[in-house]
């Protein structure tokens, strides 16, 4: 592939004909690196970004080197107003910073900006300064740039997309910085479609939005990796999809869904770089877990089963073997299962199957079931023969109801439930033998046997032990886990475990729902208020809800869209209240107010307006385990929707 030429103007690129993935003549291969970059990110630093700061960070970095972290990356806030380093913040120059942190076996690198001005700081873009700057962090020493998308004079290029003028900024950049360094690529601000076209110039190209990056929230990550799934066609070795920063220590999350992130970013063959070097070294460190995202076969992870909720990923392993991740994204443990059928394992017969985060290693003649925790994931690698591995075993505590039963149990205060766990021979090879099970508690918790005794499984039986489990009268409104184990014979020991909820349906009669304890609520502006309109985003800052003039002294504030949901057990009946827009928007502002129960929606409004009188709801909520309270927006403008449910009630028998 013909090189581009550092001195190629912008404006010739413009005129270049582009119909699809860049040409040969348009653009050079992109650096050659062997496997995803691992590192760290200063970006959770933001602008407090400092030399001796980063320094630090390479200290620390040295400790995860032997497991592949290796880059030390400055995000942002480096430059100073002509591009080169701020002398506040990097009094000694970015070339003794490169010195110091090529010293510790490590690489640097920085971001810079397509655009005339950087993302942060003073920073002066590259825009028109490409082989300069190209040339300044080459004589530096960098040896990795993210090339950013931010502040690009998009009234320079009338009549060009986006796309277009992303094909014709990037390329000179590449081209000017050479083979020597790796460029992460940028730039997916909705239209610049880089998968199409990144797989020709980068060694790393973003799939999710700069202008929505991950957020530490597990729901952040969900959708950033859901986007990325839909890029597999387009990466592959030396060029890969990038979702974006590991969140590990961070603390928007918990252990369970880190882990779930370095598997599904692994098995994605994307790039694991850091924002917090506190991250717990048994999540990030994960040698096994990291060889998948390093292999050399360089391949990302494509769907081999999708249900929506509970999903099975592989990934071809360069010396033959798959990697498999069985992905549980819902709010509740369940048993996922898939055939061999549908892994395209290599060879026949029987299958060693290893467990990336436990270490455990069964044997299967191909089929995989595993109770996953609710956000988590069980990561395989699976290689032919078996050796003396025993059975595989499936092990699930407090099973749902129904498939995609996605709520915990609840459990009342005082009031026993039954709690069941299954243990599944699904090695389909051998029998298991002495097959006992345990579950543990919280505190003050009591579970009694149902039944004793062990058992023995054939290949492919199901062995179901009960328990009768309650928790104290007064326990607090919260989860809780129990956890089980499963013994048997030949040292098989496997833990399982699930989430519960303490919670009580309301009293019998009718019940002010502003006087109840929920489950949980979601709202838009603020929190759901209680007796006040939603106000500002503060808590207790509303007014008297008020609609068309008619006070209420009882209710809910709320702002679209909103969520409020209630444990009733099957024990309740009715919800009424009065729908309306709060006085306090003027005439301003349409909603719907939503009743929703198990099996779909109850009841609802139709469309109020801030114009309009409070509207009368009834709900017919029989037989629910659950009662939602939704409020949608009117198909209008959101930012007058301050919705009420004035007089809001429930009867309970």
């Amino acid at each position: 592939m013909r090189k581009l030429p550092a001195a190629l103007s912008v404006a010739a690129l413009l005129t270049m004909p582009i119909t699809g993935p860049l040409s040969g003549a348009a653009i050079a291969a992109p650096p050659a690196a062997d496997a995803p970059p691992m590192g760290w990110s200063s970006r959770a630093l933001g602008c407090s970004v400092s030399e001796t700061a980063v320094r630090q960070a390479a200290d620390a970095l040295t400790a995860l080197r032997p497991a592949g972290y290796r880059y030390v990356i400055l995000d942002g806030c480096w430059q100073g107003a002509d591009g080169n380093a701020d002398p506040a913040r990097f009094p000694s120059g970015i070339e003794s910073l490169a010195d110091y942190v090529h010293g510790k076996g490590l690489k640097l690198g920085l971001s810079l900006s397509a655009g005339t001005r950087a993302c942060a700081g003073a920073g002066r873009g590259s825009y028109k300064h490409e082989a300069d700057d190209a040339a300044m962090v080459r004589g530096w020493g960098v040896d990795y740039v993210k090339y950013d998308w931010c502040n690009v004079p998009l009234a320079d290029f009338p009549g060009k997309t986006t796309r277009d003028i992303a094909q014709a900024l990037y390329p000179p950049m590449r081209a000017a910085l050479g083979d020597s360094v790796l460029f992460a690529m940028n730039n997916e601000e909705g239209n610049t479609v880089p998968w199409l076209w990144g797989k020709d110039v980068a060694t790393t190209w973003r799939t999710n939005l700069v202008t929505r990056p991950i957020d530490g929230t597990y729901a952040s990550m969900l959708s950033i990796w859901e986007t990325n799934m839909l890029r597999a066609d387009y990466a592959g070795q030396g060029s890969w999809a990038d979702p974006d920063l590991l969140q590990a220590g961070l603390g928007g999350m918990t252990e369970t869904e880190h882990r779930t992130q370095l598997s599904l970013w692994a098995i994605g063959a994307a790039p694991l770089i850091l924002q917090s070097l506190d991250a717990p070294r048994e999540v990030i460190a994960n040698p096994k877990v990291i060889a998948v995202d390093q292999d050399g076969l360089g391949a990302m992870g494509r769907y081999a089963q999708t249900d929506g909720w509970y999903h099975v990923i592989t990934k071809p392993l360069a010396n033959g073997d798959v990697a498999v991740a069985l992905f549980n994204e819902s709010d509740r443990s369940a048993t996922i299962s898939v055939k061999g059928s549908r892994l395209n394992l290599p060879g026949g017969g029987r299958y060693r199957v290893e467990d990336l985060w436990t270490g455990a290693v069964w044997s299967t003649r191909g089929d995989l079931s595993a109770a996953v925790p609710a956000h988590g994931t069980v990561m395989y690698r699976i290689s032919p023969g078996s050796g003396q591995a025993a059975p595989m075993v499936s092990f699930e505590v407090d099973p749902g109801d129904f498939l995609g039963d996605n709520r915990p149990t609840v459990f009342e205060p005082g009031k026993e439930a039954e709690v069941t766990a299954a243990v599944t021979n699904t090695g389909g090879t051998d029998v298991l033998r002495d097959v006992a099970v345990r579950l543990a508690v919280p505190p003050g918790w009591t579970a009694v046997p149902k039944a004793d005794g062990t058992a023995r499984l054939k290949p492919g039986e199901t062995y179901t032990a009960r328990w009768a489990v309650t928790a104290p009268t007064g326990s607090e409104w919260k989860t809780y886990d129990l956890t089980g184990t499963v013994t048997a014979a030949g040292g098989v020991r496997i833990g399982g475990a699930a989430v519960a909820r303490v919670a009580q349906a309301p009293g019998p009669g009718p019940s002010y729902i502003s006087d109840l304890a929920w489950i949980r609520s979601a709202n838009y502006w603020g929190p759901v208020e209680r007796d006040q309109s939603v106000g500002g985003k503060g808590l207790n800052d509303g007014l008297p809800l008020t609609v068309g003039g008619v006070r209420y002294a009882k209710g809910l504030g709320t702002h679209a869209p909103a969520e409020i949901e209630l444990y009733t057990a099957g024990r309740c009946s009715t919800i009424s209240f009065q729908a309306g827009v709060d006085d306090e928007t003027g005439d301003a502002g349409s909603v719907d107010l939503e009743v929703w129960t198990d099996g779909g929606r109850a009841a609802h409004s139709g469309i109020v307006t801030g114009a309009q009188p409070a509207r009368k709801v009834t709900a017919d909520v029989k037989g629910a385990r659950y009662v939602r309270l939704v409020v949608t927006n009117g198909g209008d403008n959101a930012t007058s929707d301050h919705a009420d449910f004035g007089d809001a009630t429930i009867t309970c028998s």
